[in-house]
């Protein structure tokens, strides 16, 4: 029996030999992140700060770990590793829903794990909730469902409190940090293995990066995995997305790290910043995260959805560069801050410049997630804030650290190519500092090339000057005022911006068909078809044509916001490190810095404009001298664009090609269910997870064959009767889930035998009044006792329907049926409860019927 689930199977609840095991048992227990500190002194002062972690400690009055499916796994000196691939999912306080859309999809995977001989068993995922203040909001919304995971009533007697967010440990300091953990095995969705689970929650609200520390100097330090998996809830891996990222690593000793596809989930195309976000992720994985991959270096792993080799992330990638801004918070000034809203670029460059080793990262194009992407203007802005300036500066920082990749192991073929990847991204940096002022001089290019050639000259001025007041305007409400409090203000801005982008694009057009230059005019003619052929050459062999065909108008329509509105509202809070989309509360040293943040924005505000403004009018001076400058200027453009595009595409086709030849393990494809290639949808209803009775959970035990009398030829939403070897499950529908649902264990591994069927009752006593030739003995009292082996799993699950759907428990998993009522009294109370529909009883008939035959005495006898 596993450890961390009770049947109540003592003398009290054994009543006529008939063993009831009624409740749950969550393994609950308070770890504290083991730190080391050290004294340093810094402008005068002395203070405390994070030198690394070296694992958990159990607090006072526990005197060890208590045994559970997570300790089990921790690492002994002088064995191998008990875990081979630990999954972290980060969350703060999201929704059930998207809870358990991100539980369902690590679970499937655990029968892709099994397919290639990995034992489930050795697979673990850990829930980090940054804070136990943001959980409660939540919790509290959706008590019935976060129940089966977080019992509040264990925390409180635990720490004597009556509100658990004063929970404070003996001799606490100000730097500890302590978590409760709730351990238990437990089934998400459809898969045929239980899932180690462990719901863990910090204390303190202390952002992402944090949760990471946990994880990797906490969790990772004691279990010492072979792999880890780093995952968002929200983000939803489908089928065998977690597999392939693993078996990415397992087949290359070389690969650090590796990501998958991530994509947006809810493909509306009435949304329009939706649609624009999938071409965009689109075109960033077939062409970007391609060429990455062919050289090496993928300069960002996201954080959401990526896999990692744990003897690569030791020693100094995790603790100088991806926790730097958490062991030295000394040196994060407003430069370092920001690069440290980017921190999983800092760690990819750490990890392939690791010395003495010859790590390389790599995109995995099977591995698929799909993400909640932002649905309005001012999400998207608060997201983009983050990303571009944790980018931008991130690779400012990669640039000057560039040279560390000279000291690693790699061959010189190796560093050519990363130096000349590095040489793209110096110009990438530059072209995104001047990249507004580029789009405004291309405006005034446009209009002065062809409005005014053949209209009033003031049509064109006007709508020159209606841009750059659009311009200002952007610039003014993003220093002071949060992107929400104005978002039909910026809707209405982004769709002029998005009437400014069309009809820039057909002026330019009309502009390079009407040259006079003949062979340029051929050139731009090859260098517009090639461009065209490339994309569509790219899109057809990443077989994603029609989805991109339907988003690619909003896409173009929507560049100048993503130039002009996110990269403004971005400069203009260069200040402001926090993520954004969270309502984190300042730290005292961020209080205290928050003038000093402030004046690097305005200082860096203004060079930024200065810079643009000055480019823009600088190059349409030049404009004016002649018309040969306009063709320069755009020949120029559009050649470095063209350049840097047969870059990427060949990168692309190159990658797709590779990916073909890519080493893979071996799998046994009948212990995949049929439907387990079909794309997931993502669950509108929220599910219970099945809960694992007492049991083994070997293979022998898993194998999913139906029986004939069992079987139902219904559609998905029936009740299928599954009869495992030593045991039958019923698994109930959506539409179901108010019937009990029974596991039974029997010396017969034909069929489950029901009790509680008043219908079957009759037909056994009627045997037995037919076979005149048995003995008195074969009474009910007899029957009943031929059941004393059987272990009976009947647990009182009441669900009703509330908020987002069924699935919240009511009363919990821990309600038991009074052990001191007679079976008489337990039978009577069960048949009272709801009854199985039509069918279920046509298949109870039959296996009574092949129960009174299998089981029926010899006439001879």
């Amino acid at each position: 029996m596993l450890p961390n689930y009770t049947a109540l199977t003592s003398e009290e609840t054994k009543t006529g030999g008939v063993s009831l095991a009624t409740e749950r048992n969550i393994s609950y227990q308070v770890f504290k992140l083991s730190k080391i500190m050290e004294t340093r002194n810094h402008n005068n002062s002395t203070f405390q700060a994070l030198s690394n972690t070296t694992g958990l400690e159990y607090i006072y009055p526990d005197y060890g770990f208590h045994e559970n499916v997570l300790t089990n796994m921790f690492y002994e000196e002088g064995q191998d590793t008990k875990c081979k691939f630990l999954i972290v999912v980060a969350m703060y306080n999201e929704s059930a829903e998207h809870f358990t859309n991100t539980m369902i999809g690590v679970n499937e995977n655990l029968n892709y794990f099994k397919s290639a001989g990995v034992d489930p068993n050795e697979v673990a995922c850990i829930i980090i909730v940054d804070g136990m203040k943001p959980f409660l909001e939540t919790y509290r919304k959706q008590e019935g469902f976060f129940s089966q995971f977080f019992d509040e009533n264990l925390i409180k007697q635990r720490f004597r409190t009556k509100d658990i967010l004063d929970c404070k440990i003996s001799n606490q300091k100000e730097y500890d940090e302590f978590a409760h953990c709730f351990v238990q095995k437990i089934v998400f969705g459809s898969s045929n293995y239980p899932l180690n689970f462990c719901f863990c929650v910090k204390q303190f609200n202390k952002r992402k990066l944090n949760t990471h520390l946990w994880f990797f100097g906490g969790f990772c330090e004691m279990i010492q995995p072979t792999y880890v998996m780093l995952l968002d809830v929200g983000t939803k891996p489908l089928a065998g997305s977690l597999f392939y990222l693993y078996e990415a690593m397992v087949c290359d000793n070389q690969l650090a790290g590796c990501c998958g596809e991530i994509k947006p989930m809810d493909y509306n195309i009435w949304k329009i910043v939706v649609p624009a976000q999938f071409v965009e992720y689109k075109f960033a994985h077939m062409l970007d995260k391609a060429l990455e991959s062919v050289i090496g270096y993928i300069t960002v792993l996201p954080g959401a959805f990526s896999a990692y080799r744990w003897e690569a992330l030791q020693g100094g990638p995790l603790w100088d560069d991806y926790f730097k801004s958490i062991c030295h918070p000394e040196l994060m000034d407003a430069f370092q801050s920001n690069i440290y809203l980017a921190e999983d670029r800092v760690l990819c460059l750490s990890l392939i410049s690791k010395k003495g080793f010859n790590y390389t990262l790599r995109y995995v194009r099977s591995s698929v997630a799909e993400t909640d992407v932002p649905d309005s203007i001012s999400i998207l802005m608060a997201q983009r804030r983050r990303w571009i300036n944790g980018s931008w500066f991130a690779l400012v920082d990669a640039l000057k650290r560039f040279q560390k990749i000279y000291h690693s192991s790699h061959n010189p073929i190796r560093k050519c190519l990363f130096t000349f990847q590095m040489t793209y991204y110096f110009l990438n940096v530059i072209y995104t500092w001047f990249i507004v002022g580029g789009f405004c001089l291309a405006l005034i290019v446009a209009v002065r090339k062809n409005i005014e050639s053949y209209y009033y000259k003031g049509i064109g001025d006007m709508l020159i000057l209606v841009y750059l007041s659009i311009i200002l305007m952007i610039f003014i409400t993003s220093l002071g005022v949060k992107p929400r409090r104005v978002e039909d203000f910026y809707k209405i801005l982004s769709v002029i911006l998005g009437l400014y982008q069309i009809y820039t694009m057909y002026l330019i057009t009309y502009f390079v068909a009407t040259l006079d230059f003949a062979d340029g005019s051929k050139m731009v003619a090859v260098g517009i078809s090639f461009t065209i052929l490339s994309f569509a050459a790219i899109i057809i062999l990443n077989c994603e044509t029609w989805l991109i065909l339907k988003g690619v108008f909003h896409y173009i329509f929507l560049i100048p916001t993503y130039v002009n509105i996110f990269l403004i509202y971005s400069i203009c809070n260069v200040h402001d490190c926090t993520w954004g989309n969270r309502p984190d509360a300042l730290s005292n040293d961020e209080k205290n810095r928050l003038e000093e943040f402030e004046e690097f924005r305005t200082r860096w505000a203004i060079i930024w404009a200065l810079c643009n403004s000055g480019f823009a009018y600088g190059m349409g001076e030049l404009d004016k001298q002649s018309t040969i400058y306009s063709f320069y200027f755009l020949a120029a453009i559009s050649g470095s664009g063209i350049g840097i595009l047969i870059l990427r595409v060949l990168g692309g086709i190159l990658f797709v090609f590779i990916e073909c030849c890519k080493k893979k393990l071996k799998r046994d494809s009948s212990l995949l269910n049929a439907n387990e290639r079909k794309k997931r949808g993502s669950v509108k209803i929220i599910q219970a997870p099945h809960v694992i009775p007492p049991g083994n959970f070997e293979e022998d035990n898993r194998q999913r064959e139906i029986s004939n009398i069992a079987k139902l030829s219904r559609n998905e939403s029936s009740t299928i009767i599954e009869n495992h070897q030593n045991k039958a499950k019923i698994s109930t529908s959506e539409e179901e889930k108010g019937r009990e649902i029974f596991t039974f264990k029997s010396e017969s591994p034909d069929f489950g035998i029901d009790p509680i069927n008043e219908k079957k009752k009759k037909n056994a006593k009627k045997s037995k009044r037919d076979d005149g030739k048995r003995k008195k003995k074969s009474s009910k009292k007899s029957a009943r006792l031929k059941f004393e082996s059987e272990n009976i799993y009947i647990p009182p699950i009441n669900i009703r329907k509330e908020g987002l759907g069924i699935g919240n428990i009511e009363n919990g998993l821990n309600a038991s049926v009074d052990s001191k009522k007679s079976v008489r009294e337990v039978d009577a109370e069960l048949s009272s409860r709801k009854k199985f529909n039509f069918e279920i009883d046509k298949i109870v008939e039959k296996i009574d019927k092949e129960f009174e035959k299998n089981n029926s005495p010899d006439p001879e006898e």
